[in-house]
């Protein structure tokens, strides 16, 4: 399998760190991960401060993808939703996804949602990874 990190210059690339496209040959397996939310193994949640809950998601996101075979080099899509303002928040979660993702980010959607499931969750991300299998 082989994972390439586009950003193409026939489109403006931002001047922070991006991924505009990811192309993928000879694909192994696709794994889907839910909403997932910032749950820690006991069940608990920083209520209130989306910087930790987002480092909690990140390593949750981590947990799944390595607990299936892959790392998180195998992420190639992410969608990551916050309830709370974006601009306030958007460099927070950004230095929070590089710090997992310091080289080559997945390709990524961040949008600012009207509520989730449960008021106390500020951030849920949604992953694909692609498993070499």
């Amino acid at each position: 399998m082989e994972i390439e990190h586009l950003n193409p210059d026939v489109v403006y690339e931002p001047p922070w760190k991006f991924t505009q496209a990811v192309k993928v040959r000879n694909a192994g397996t696709l794994l889907f991960l839910s909403g997932i939310v910032a749950f820690d193994q006991d069940g608990n949640i920083a209520r209130g401060d989306i910087v930790k809950q987002a480092e909690v998601v990140y390593d949750n996101i981590r947990k799944i993808v390595e607990s299936a075979g892959g790392t998180v080099a195998s992420i190639v899509k992410m969608n990551t939703y916050i309830g709370e303002d974006w601009r306030v928040h958007k460099d927070e979660i950004r230095d929070a996804r590089l710090s997992v993702f310091p080289d080559d980010p997945p390709a990524s959607t961040l949008l600012q949602v009207a509520g989730f499931a449960d008021p106390d969750y500020m951030i849920e991300i949604e992953a694909i990874a692609v498993l070499d299998e």
